[in-house]
């Protein structure tokens, strides 16, 4: 298995979409930086996320990294989120915020976000991403509606090639 590091916003909306437990059977372990652990136990937190992180599962683990880069405009979780990424070597970053996304791709650190994570996980039969997306549409998640139906296209595409695949 592997390791991946996570931001507050795929933490918090995979928690609201009822999808976090799809992150230990993709990749294993999760590393949430320390300031995400603090910024997702905010008192304006739903509860349920700052409960799941107060009781943090077994598969993952709150860390600090050793040093960040001070260089980046990010906020003090992305930056930690970036830096873990690279100390531990993780496979992926979770993280939506595409100037974050940008500059840990500058770094060489490959990501991703919830909207990829839940498609990951439905391509590997783990969960339902049209009733997934509905659940996170139902949140105050931003995706553009283009990207909504892209998504959907391609789960569809992909059921339907399983379907006669397997005829």
């Amino acid at each position: 298995m592997s390791l991946i590091v996570a931001d507050s916003g795929s933490i918090h909306y995979l928690i609201l979409c009822e999808a976090i437990d799809v992150l230990p059977k993709l990749y294993g372990r999760m590393l949430v930086p320390a300031a995400v652990a603090h910024e997702l136990t905010h008192v304006h937190t739903p509860q349920v996320v700052s409960q799941w992180v107060r009781n943090i599962p077994h598969w993952a683990a709150v860390v600090s990294p050793l040093r960040i880069d001070p260089a980046t405009q990010l906020g003090l979780g992305e930056r930690q989120a970036i830096a873990l990424a690279l100390e531990f070597d993780a496979t992926q970053l979770l993280i939506d915020d595409r100037t974050a996304r940008r500059i840990a791709d500058q770094r060489g650190v490959l990501t991703t976000g919830t909207v990829g994570i839940l498609e990951q996980a439905a391509a590997n039969k783990l969960l339902n991403l049209q009733e997934a997306i509905q659940k996170l549409l139902k949140t105050n998640f931003r995706i553009d509606a283009d990207v909504v139906r892209e998504v959907i296209e391609r789960d569809t595409t992909r059921r339907n090639n399983q379907t006669s695949g397997s005829s």
